[in-house]
């Protein structure tokens, strides 16, 4: 890093010792140069495909990959997780059949035991806050 600094330094003084018609020049060319390097990359997209250059029929080769495509990719992820409601209509007051589409009781399938554990684990950690 060191020595990359002294070559910027380098460059600085050698910069500014330049009179303004040598600065000058060197924009000017500067500017020619990306100009040339703009145009030619134009012309090249504007040329359109380029043609194969491998032949095609008997004489060609054709890669065939030892390991088969399923190996090489991820299969797609399955799709398990429910829907996202964006947004709801907003309500001032809600029955029971209302919130019944949006709750599950995390009792109904016997998770007493799952709460009881993060109720010990919480426990535990207030303990020990002075």
């Amino acid at each position: 890093m060191k020595k990359f600094i002294e070559i910027v330094n380098v460059i600085q003084d050698r910069f500014r010792n330049l009179t303004a018609v040598q600065k000058r020049w060197i924009a000017v060319v500067c500017t020619v140069v990306f100009s040339v390097v703009l145009t030619f990359s134009v012309i090249m997209s504007l040329r359109g495909p380029v043609k194969e250059e491998f032949p095609e029929g008997p004489g060609r080769l054709d890669f065939v990959s030892p390991i088969p495509a399923e190996d090489l990719f991820l299969p797609d992820e399955p799709d398990y997780l429910p829907g996202v409601l964006l947004e709801r209509e907003q309500r001032l007051s809600w029955t029971e059949e209302d919130a019944a589409e949006y709750w599950q009781d995390p009792l109904r399938f016997g998770e007493e035991q799952w709460r009881e554990k993060i109720e010990a684990a919480i426990d535990e950690i207030l303990e020990r806050v002075p």
